[in-house]
Formats: C-alpha cells, structure tokens, sequence
C-alpha cells in the first residue's frame, strides 16, 4: 500500500491516522513465499447537499459503501540484494471512481521491488504502480481531507514501466522512470498503448536541522511526461511544519498539459491536531481550466474543513463541509459527509 509522502509528517501533527499503513505490518503471515503483509480497509459515508445541486460529491447524496482496498505484498528489507512485491486490489464503489469505469474491481498495484546495493542504494520497481507525482492518494484517510482537490484529477493515477529511486546525498532524493503511457489507469492492461512512452521524474528535497524550525520541511518536484500521447504534468508540492505544536502547513501545485488545452491547479492545506483523538484538517483550492468540452474557461474555487476523530481502534471517523464557487457547468454548491474508515 503506497504511504502518502506527506502522510508521515501529518500523523505526527495528529492530523490523519497511519492505520492504513502502519497497521498493515502487524498483519504479517509467515507463508511459503517468506513474510507476507496482508492489510486492507473499509469505507463508508453519508453526504449530503445545502444546495440544489452537489457538484462537490456528485449525485451520491445519501448512504454510501464506498468500498474496499485489499493488499498483499512482501516490503523490501534486509541489506544487499533484495526483492518484495506488492499486489492492491479496489473493490466496489472505490475501484469505479479510481478508474472512472464503471467497474467493481480493478488491479491498482502488481508490481516486483529490487534493491541494488549499489551507491547509496537503488530501490527499482517494476510493474503496475501508484503514480510518483501529488500530494494525496486514494486512500481518504491518508488525505487531509475526504473529498479530493482539483490537482488529484489532473494527475495520472498508475504507471505500467519501471521505476529507480536513489538518495543522493543527505536530504536529497531523485526518482526516475519510464511507463508505457502517461496514466495505466483505466485500462488494466494498458490495452491500445503498445508503442507509447512517458517519462517519470522526480526530486525530493528535506530541510536540514540547520534550518531550525523549517528542519523537516520537504520540498517535491515531479513530472510525468507522456511523450506520445500530448499529456504532460508538472506537479510541485511542500510540506512544512510550525513552531506551533500539533500545526503543519502544505501546498501543491499541478499544471496539465495536453492536446485539449492547458489547467492548472493550487491548493493550501493546514493541519491541526486538537488533541490525541481529534484533528482538523483545512484547504483551499482553485483551478484555471482552459481544456477543450465542458470544462473550457471554467474558473473554481473550494473550501474544505475536516474534522476527524478517531475514538475506535482502526477508525478514523470524519465530518467534512465544502463549499465551491464559480463551477461553470454546475454553478455554485455546498455539501457535507459524514466518512468512516476502517484500516486493518
């Protein structure tokens, strides 16, 4: 299961929940093929609109089983050369919304890691894995937020290829990769596609502990260029914690090229653990559309506070409002959820 990069420092400002991640290496089986991690998790919501229209959670008003993920995999681990897998399934609701097919089961991870003790190391990965650009996941509990910016439907989902992901010296990391297109998802065998070619990149930067209170800080650039099919994503993203206990601050910016015209989109998050059981998580976002079809011109902006709590093991249980403006499609609306996580 990929751990979001930005969900470590969240946990530690009590923002979100690592059940989802964490949780999964107490679930260990011994089996034929050595340790195996099996972990997985449950969601479900109610939403509902203040407006005539729900853009912000589409036509879902009411309860929800918004599904399921289920993962099986070996993490790499021990020194010298290594191997792992990792297999991720989505069912239900989740797997329809991941690959925009109405599909109640998609293969979102199937991949082999290697490490190369070679340098300072080199972790490689081959196969179907998550995407290496954005700052949130599939997976709402690893989010700040349940409802999803603009920037994460901008972004691919998966890639198909192979990726190598090395530190160059202390605080500074680089991934790079090659996938048969600009995003896997949607097509589980990337059918059609045969020939394509994107480009993955990726530079990670932490603040040192010189830096005092912006030691931690981390800085992310990354691109996903699809060389043959017009699609191009530049995402730069920042995590950065505060003097004020329990207060972290991010922002990610995508800008989507393509053959239908450019979008480019902006969010700020704050992050604050009120107590141990309690967080609230806030973000504004907006979005340039200027794509060809129903989305041409359109300018939006949306509001979103979160508040989480978790009072059960595994749970993560949140209440969310959001608020967008100026939707040209759907015109302005306003809507809440009430979302419950499971994680084992």
């Amino acid at each position: 299961m990929k751990m979001n990069k930005w969900t470590v420092g969240l946990a530690a400002a009590g923002v979100v929940s690592l059940a989802s991640t964490a949780q999964a290496e107490e679930n260990s089986v011994l089996t034929s093929l050595g340790s195996t991690v099996l972990s997985g998790s449950v969601e479900a919501s109610y939403v509902g609109s203040f407006s005539s229209d729900n853009n912000i959670y589409g036509d879902a008003d009411g309860f929800n089983a918004n599904g399921a993920s289920l993962s099986i995999g070996s993490p790499l681990g021990g020194e010298g050369y290594a191997a792992g897998y990792n297999v991720e399934l989505l069912l239900g609701q989740r797997a329809s919304d991941f690959s925009g097919e109405n599909e109640d089961f998609l293969i979102k991870n199937a991949n082999i890691g290697m490490s190369l003790p070679v340098g300072n190391g080199i972790d490689l990965t081959l196969g179907l894995f998550d995407t290496i650009v954005g700052y949130e996941v599939e997976s709402s509990a690893s989010n700040p937020n349940v409802d999803r910016s603009y920037g994460y439907d901008l972004e691919p989902f998966t890639h198909t290829g192979l990726l190598a992901s090395t530190s160059l010296m202390d605080n500074v990391s680089l991934t790079l990769g090659a996938a048969n297109a600009f995003d896997s998802t949607g097509d589980l065998h990337n059918n059609g596609q045969d020939g394509s070619f994107a480009f993955l990149g990726g530079l990670e930067v932490t603040a040192p502990d010189s830096l005092g209170p912006l030691s931690g800080s981390t800085v992310y650039v990354g691109i996903a260029d699809g060389a043959d099919d017009d699609n191009q994503l530049l995402y730069v993203g920042a995590s950065i914690p505060t003097p004020i206990e329990g207060l972290s601050l991010g922002v990610a910016y995508d800008d989507r090229e393509s053959a239908e015209g450019d979008a480019e989109a902006t969010a700020v998050y704050a992050t604050y653990g009120l107590s141990e059981t309690m967080s609230l998580g806030l973000r504004y976002d907006t979005l340039e559309d200027d794509r060809a079809g129903a989305w041409e011109g359109d300018t939006r902006s949306q509001l979103t506070a979160t508040l989480g709590v978790a009072l059960f093991d595994n749970v993560l249980t949140r209440i969310e409002y959001t608020a967008e403006d100026g939707n040209r499609a759907g015109g302005s609306s306003n809507g809440f959820a009430v979302n419950a996580f499971y994680a084992f």
